[in-house]
């Protein structure tokens, strides 16, 4: 899962791009450009913040049971590209100033040239509770800090 951070990390601080802001959370799962597993292990990062810098990064990895593709699951046999496999990630703000990005996740994951998630509500209450997952352990890190 470090490999999925340090890209995120490298591909936001960038030239050119936004940057890393207190409220981002990231997502990605491509397994060739974004350190990813396949493409149904989604990874949610977010940034820990202490007076102001980032300290840490936390993250959770996801199986979610589908993303698209041209048969359900993941890795069908007979898909000839990645693309055939489901939605491919690279680099997005789930969560920007605090905002779920609920518009563009879902177009990412329904627009899909080999059809999209067959599941959107899960797929959207799994990233939920993996961004709620990340929160908790920056309360935690953030209290280790505090006393120490």
């Amino acid at each position: 899962m470090q490999s999925a951070v340090k890209f995120q990390v490298e591909y936001w601080t960038s030239e050119g791009r936004e940057g890393i802001k207190e409220g981002d959370v990231f997502v990605s799962n491509h397994p060739q450009l974004a350190g990813g597993s396949h493409l149904p292990d989604i990874t949610v990062i977010t940034p820990v913040f202490y007076e102001g810098k980032i300290l840490y990064f936390v993250a959770s990895r996801g199986h979610h049971s589908d993303i698209g593709g041209i048969s359900p699951g993941s890795m069908p046999p007979h898909s000839e590209s990645l693309e055939q496999e489901g939605a491919r990630i690279v680099a997005f703000k789930l969560v920007r100033d605090g905002k779920f990005q609920e518009e563009g996740i879902t177009d990412i994951l329904v627009n899909q040239e080999f059809g999209g998630t067959r599941n959107l509500q899960d797929n959207l209450s799994d990233l939920r509770a993996q961004v709620a997952a990340n929160n908790s352990g920056i309360r935690l890190l953030q209290q280790l800090v505090q006393e120490n």
